[in-house]
């Protein structure tokens, strides 16, 4: 297997697009879609930093007759368990986010101290939907990071207002039924496709 093969075979195993492993490799995606092509070589350094990011020796991708996988370390189906946790930390935090809305639109029972009650509330719907926010700080291209940020400013925005409908109207069934739908669409459509966000199993 030729060195263009391999480099464009690790990268999909690491599930990486080629700007995340361009940047991470600090050369521009050009760069590195011409080595994944063949029509350009890494450099030493560069064939380091790829051994390095890959989890993989330079005698693997230097080697040309290595066809099979033998030589790839189990280092490199470890690399995918830190994006794993991440993606399972953003599902977890958006969906934290909508149960705490959906909790705190719920009315209060009597007897309860409305203030102690409408304070915690508040508290952990603030902690929820930091947590939420703070995810975007795992998305390294600045460009996608703003977009992201947008698209999660405009679907904090929607939720709200089904919050504040359930909550006045008092249909808060129908309300935690349309917050649920709101919360699918964005974690399986929206962050996949629009987000960068690979929601990985």
């Amino acid at each position: 297997m030729k060195l263009n093969d391999k480099i464009l075979k690790l990268r999909r195993q690491a599930g990486m697009s080629q700007e995340q492993a361009a940047e991470r490799l600090n050369v521009s995606r050009q760069a590195l879609s011409r080595w994944e092509n063949g029509t350009a070589q890494p450099a030493a350094n560069n064939i380091a930093e790829l051994g390095r990011l890959f989890g993989v020796t330079t005698d693997y991708l230097l080697n040309d007759e290595d066809q099979s996988d033998e030589g790839i370390p189990a280092m490199v189906q470890t690399k995918r368990d830190p994006d794993i946790l991440r993606a399972n930390l953003i599902k977890i935090a958006i969906i934290a986010q909508a149960s705490a809305l959906n909790v705190a639109i719920q009315p209060i029972a009597q007897g309860v101290n409305p203030h102690l009650v409408g304070l915690c509330k508040t508290v952990v719907l603030l902690a929820a939907s930091i947590w939420m926010a703070c995810n975007i700080r795992y998305e390294t291209d600045p460009v996608q990071r703003a977009k992201n940020a947008k698209i999660e400013l405009l679907y904090c925005c929607i939720q709200a207002a089904a919050a504040l409908f359930a909550y006045f109207t008092k249909l808060y069934f129908t309300g935690m039924l349309l917050l649920m739908v709101i919360c699918g669409i964005y974690l399986l459509k929206i962050n996949p496709r629009y987000m960068n966000r690979r929601l990985t199993k």
